[in-house]
Parts: structure tokens; sequence; C-alpha cells
């Protein structure tokens, strides 16, 4: 997985389809893929998510992802392995990644 670890991480927004407030954190990883998705908000596995997040100066919004892990650390947080489910999107996401500028 592209670790995409600049200076900091990405803030990141995830909508349920249920109507639960979102869930805010931030992606610790980016792939075209998947997500690593870190959070104080409890989801279970298997959950659909829509994710709003900016990358390299673009916007995404509901990038839909189901969260296939979720290992909750000392601390409280929580670590969730997050899968892209549309083609589109993902499509889009190795676009922008491959247009960051490589360090």
């Amino acid at each position: 997985m592209n670790r995409n670890r600049a200076d900091s991480y990405i803030p990141a927004l995830a909508a349920t389809r249920l109507d639960l407030p979102p869930a805010w954190g931030r992606l610790t990883s980016l792939s075209p893929q998947e997500a690593e998705f870190l959070s104080q908000f409890e989801l279970p596995a298997g959950r659909e998510l829509a994710l709003d997040f900016d990358l390299g100066g673009a916007g995404f919004s509901a990038v839909t992802a189901v969260i296939k892990t979720r290992l909750r650390d000392k601390d409280g947080y929580f670590h969730y392995r997050l899968v892209f489910s549309d083609t589109a999107q993902r499509e889009l996401l190795r676009q922008a990644l491959a247009a960051l500028p490589r360090r």
C-alpha cells in the first residue's frame, strides 16, 4: 500500500448509510484499491462507508468503501482497513495519487 504520509495524515469524514452522525478520522495510508483509516469512532467490520477527503488539491466526495478489518489500539483508537468498492472511483484515486509529487 502506498504510504501517503507527507507531514500529516489526510483528514477524512466517513458517513454510513444509516441515520448516524459521520465519523471523523484520518487516512493513514492510501492506494487506489484500499486505505487505512484511524478514528475514535467504533464501526463494525463489513459496514459500507462513504468517505470525503482532499488529496493533492482535489476533493473526493462519497468514495465508497467497505470495512474489512478493525483493530483497537491501547489508546482507544480504531484502525480500519478499507477496500474501495467502485471501479471508477478507484481509477480517479489512481490518477490523483500518480499526480502527487514524489519524495
